[in-house]
């Protein structure tokens, strides 16, 4: 015990090649452990993304409303990002890193999303959000009532 407290000229300082292997083993199986959790946090990047876009996409809709104004988004599939198109101001989104659009979106006026003064939409569609890895998520909007929802499986119209 006093060898591990206890400097004593002469003594051999520094780890046995057990001592190593044991640390390079432990660290083995935590890198094993981290993986798969790196891997579930493009997961979540993912679900925020689509339900970000899905809470502005219910921003612009209730603007339409309170001012009376049609508003639109306008998807700028080719740089991953979004803009929102208010009565009072213009705001730009962009996708997380990782996350893109997949194709095009589904709206009759593609590639804009608009709503009327009543906050109706021009029509329903989907934006289909994807991984590098091909998880995908679909931001949904219905015709005429307008719900938008986050689904893991596509729309079946």
């Amino acid at each position: 015990m006093e060898r591990f407290f206890i400097y004593k000229p002469g003594s051999r300082n520094g780890y046995t090649l057990l001592e190593l292997l044991c640390v390079l083993a432990l660290m083995g199986i935590l890198s094993a452990l981290a993986v798969p959790r790196l891997i579930y946090i493009t997961h979540w990047e993912l679900e925020g993304a689509a339900r970000a876009m899905a809470a502005d996409i219910r921003l612009v809709q209730q603007e339409a409303i309170v001012h009376g104004e049609c508003t639109e988004v306008y998807f700028l599939g080719s740089h991953d990002s979004y803009q929102l198109r208010l009565p009072n101001v213009n705001r730009m989104v962009y996708l997380p890193e990782g996350v893109n659009y997949e194709g095009q979106t589904s709206f009759p006026t593609d590639p804009f999303l608009k709503f009327n003064y009543l906050g109706a939409p021009g029509g329903g569609g989907t934006v289909t959000l994807q991984t590098k890895s091909g998880s995908k998520r679909y931001v949904i909007v219905t015709p005429v009532t307008g719900r938008v929802r986050v689904s893991k499986t596509p729309p079946s119209y």
